[in-house]
């Protein structure tokens, strides 16, 4: 109970952290304080300490880059900033895994997202195409809307009263998918567009493959036929047109490729950084050149075969659920390879809770379905005089 009461704090007090903390104040060592205690209590239950187990090898990955680091030059206080979003991610997964109450954790996390969406869009002084929720709202960067919708998806199809999972027959959540999804596209971020559209695609893909297949290839037919009026609708919302930002990444990329070029088995190491435009950058808008350029093929491989071990626990739950978590992860994925959020302290920590709280939901869900006694079959007994009973055999 411990577990997840300080889980929900945690979750909640992300509402008022600072996307990017000057120092440690109050809120940022409450926040340490919270999901310490519910790491702790998480490694209590056997799921968290397999869990544990599984992503061990990202402690040797983490030391090897410190030590790569430090042999080329890197900083070492940035070295340090750069293992913390890998320790916060296990934290959260392992808190996540041990929650007594991992619907309710779910809930709660729904929640957050839903109130990041709305402040977001309160803060915007008008709706007009010029207008970002950005400018007056960093935190919704964090991409929050992404999982919001996951979750919401979740809860529906795995509902403990067999409710209807449409979003008509659930008001909640219908009026929550609408904010968040209003949320999202007032970023007018392109990379939160790509991901939440690649989510749909594949959560659709698994949970039905041929209709989708129909549907992207309707979908690619309107896209031809109406080419002129989706590029008016880049050029003047998304902002196709301007190519300074998308400039500046491309160049970030490719230093980072460059230098993964010249270092490909271990990468840069921690601490690593380089200048473009200027600036020395510590980090790249692209979670996957950033890899590559800080740990190499060595440590980006031995970082992506833990997770890849943990997802495939999905393979017991039923087709929907499995869909729905695969997509919004692919969701997830695909934002981050656009953007640096990956960096965002707390965010990494909601990751790891949501994701060990839904691995945890879903085995309870599965239990639950094993032992829902089963319906009747309204058979009409045989007239006639009693007589032994045959056998079905």
């Amino acid at each position: 109970m411990i577990t997840s009461a300080t889980v929900i704090a945690g979750l909640v007090l992300t509402l008022l952290l600072p996307i990017y903390p000057e120092g440690m104040s109050p809120d940022i060592a409450a926040f340490f304080g919270l999901i310490t205690v519910a790491a702790m209590g998480g490694l209590t239950h056997r799921a968290a300490r397999r869990e544990l187990m599984v992503i061990a090898p990202w402690g040797a990955v983490l030391l090897l880059g410190m030590f790569v680091g430090s042999v080329q030059g890197g900083e070492p206080r940035q070295a340090v900033e750069d293992t913390l979003p890998y320790l916060l991610f296990v934290m959260g997964l392992v808190a996540g895994r041990g929650v007594m109450w991992p619907r309710r954790v779910l809930v709660v996390a729904l929640a957050v997202c839903v109130i990041d969406s709305v402040i977001s869009l309160y803060k915007m002084p008008s709706f007009s195409p010029d207008v970002r929720s950005t400018y007056t709202y960093w935190k919704i960067t964090a991409g929050l809307p992404l999982v919001g919708m996951a979750l919401s998806a979740l809860l529906r199809h795995t509902d403990p009263q067999a409710r209807s999972p449409s979003v008509l027959a659930r008001p909640l959540h219908g009026a929550a998918m609408a904010v968040m999804f209003v949320a999202m596209v007032a970023t007018i971020s392109r990379g939160m567009m790509l991901g939440w559209v690649l989510g749909a695609v594949v959560t659709a893909y698994i949970r039905k493959p041929s209709q989708m297949l129909a549907a992207a290839l309707l979908l690619g037919v309107a896209f031809l036929v109406y080419s002129s009026l989706f590029a008016e609708i880049g050029t003047r919302y998304f902002r196709a047109d301007q190519a300074d930002t998308i400039e500046g990444r491309f160049r970030e990329i490719e230093t980072a490729w460059d230098t993964f070029v010249h270092h490909p088995l271990l990468g840069a190491g921690l601490g690593a950084t380089f200048e473009v435009d200027g600036f020395y950058k510590a980090y790249v808008h692209n979670m996957a050149a950033y890899h590559l350029w800080k740990f190499g093929l060595v440590g980006s491989v031995l970082l992506a075969l833990p997770l890849w071990f943990i997802a495939r626990q999905l393979r017991a739950s039923t087709r929907t659920p499995r869909a729905i978590v695969i997509g919004g992860a692919a969701a997830i994925i695909a934002y981050l390879v656009t953007c640096a959020a990956y960096k965002t302290y707390y965010l990494v920590w909601i990751y790891g809770v949501v994701a060990g709280a839904s691995l945890s939901w879903l085995t309870a869900w599965r239990q639950r379905s094993t032992l829902a006694p089963p319906e009747p079959t309204h058979e009409v007994a045989p007239s006639g005089p009693p007589g032994p009973v045959a056998s079905h055999a």
